[in-house]
Parts: C-alpha cells; sequence; structure tokens
C-alpha cells in the first residue's frame, strides 16, 4: 500500500477530492467517509490525513473548489448594462450552476461545514460575495452593497435549492426554470430603490 500511496504523492490532494464529490454524489454528504475516499483514491487510510485534519476538512476543500468554479462562472458572464438584465444573468448562472452537479452544490452549501473553522473556504466564500457586490456597484448606493448582494444571492439560491431537491418539477418544468430565476431576480432588481433599472 506504501507503493500505492507514492504513485499518487503531488496529486493524492485531488484525488481525494475527486473522490469525496463522487462520494457525496453517491451517498449525500452525510454518508461520506474519509477511509471510503482514500479506498476510492487507492491509497491507504492514514494518507487523507497529510493533506487534511479530518473529515469536515476534506469536506471543505471540495467546497472550497467549488466556490473557486462559481467565481469563475460569475467571471466569464458578459454582463448587462442594466440592474434587471445582470441579476437575470446572475440568477440563472447560479441555478444552473447547481443544476449542473448538485452534489458540488450539496458540499457547499448543506454539508453542515462551520466555514469560519476552515478560513481559506470562508475567504473563497467572500470572494463571491465581493464579485456579486462589484456587479452590482453601478447601481446600488455602497452602503447598500452588501445587504443588496446578498439578497439576490439569497433569491437565486432559493431557486437552485428548490430545484435540485425536486421541489418544483410537480409545478414547473425544466425548460422553465430559467425563466423562474430570471424573473424572481427582476423583480428584485425592479424593487431596488437606485438608478439604472
Amino acid at each position: 500500500m506504501a507503493g500505492r500511496d507514492t504513485y499518487h504523492h503531488g496529486d493524492l490532494r485531488n484525488a481525494l477530492l475527486d473522490a469525496t464529490i463522487e462520494l457525496v454524489r453517491e451517498r449525500g454528504a452525510k454518508g461520506f467517509s474519509v477511509s471510503e475516499a482514500a479506498r476510492r483514491a487507492g491509497v491507504s487510510p492514514s494518507a487523507p490525513y497529510r493533506h487534511f485534519a479530518d473529515r469536515d476538512a476534506m469536506l471543505a476543500a471540495t467546497a472550497q473548489h467549488a466556490f473557486t468554479e462559481l467565481e469563475a462562472r460569475f467571471t466569464a458572464l458578459a454582463l448587462e448594462p442594466t440592474l434587471t438584465g445582470r441579476a437575470a444573468q446572475i440568477a440563472v448562472a447560479y441555478v444552473a450552476f447547481a443544476r449542473e452537479d448538485p452534489a458540488r452544490f450539496e458540499v457547499m452549501f448543506a454539508a453542515g461545514i462551520d466555514k469560519t473553522a476552515h478560513p481559506e473556504l470562508l475567504d473563497q466564500t467572500r470572494r463571491v460575495q465581493t464579485q456579486l457586490a462589484e456587479a452590482l456597484s453601478p447601481h446600488v448606493p455602497p452602503a447598500e452593497l452588501v445587504d443588496r448582494a446578498a439578497e439576490l444571492w439569497s433569491i437565486a439560491h432559493g431557486v437552485a435549492a428548490l430545484t435540485v431537491g425536486g421541489n418544483l418539477r410537480h409545478v414547473v418544468d425544466p425548460p422553465r426554470i430559467d425563466t423562474i430565476a430570471a424573473s424572481a431576480a427582476r423583480a428584485w432588481a425592479t424593487g431596488t430603490p437606485g438608478p439604472g433599472r
């Protein structure tokens, strides 16, 4: 087994993160275990502890990676000039991100991770929050940016969580999910005081 650990040297961390998200896809975050992730990565049960302090640290690192992917998704948006347009774009992109990989979304938000115990994860989460605030900044007074960004995130998150949880499928056909997300975001933007709706 030591030879297998050596084989993964330099990439063991990423192999374990891949195994973590694979297990969450199969069993949910509550069904994830370090020993099973190690087995999937082809290393000994003790090998993960070279990179992660415990189970929560592995989940936190997986969540951090997912938030980095979300940041990249938002960075790639060619934002529209109006607040209503931007809000709709952000909400639709967020819901699409969640729908692409519900397990990734679960690790980010529903794994019971205390972000304050994992500074790198908390910092990455804050980068996404800052990114949202910057997208809104041409249309929202500076003193309100944090709250308004949190409002938009909450709206998008609500649609995403209902969608990946299967709670909208009896009400809305899957192709209309984007329309719902965009409509909710536009309604929020229309009711937000400030210039350039």
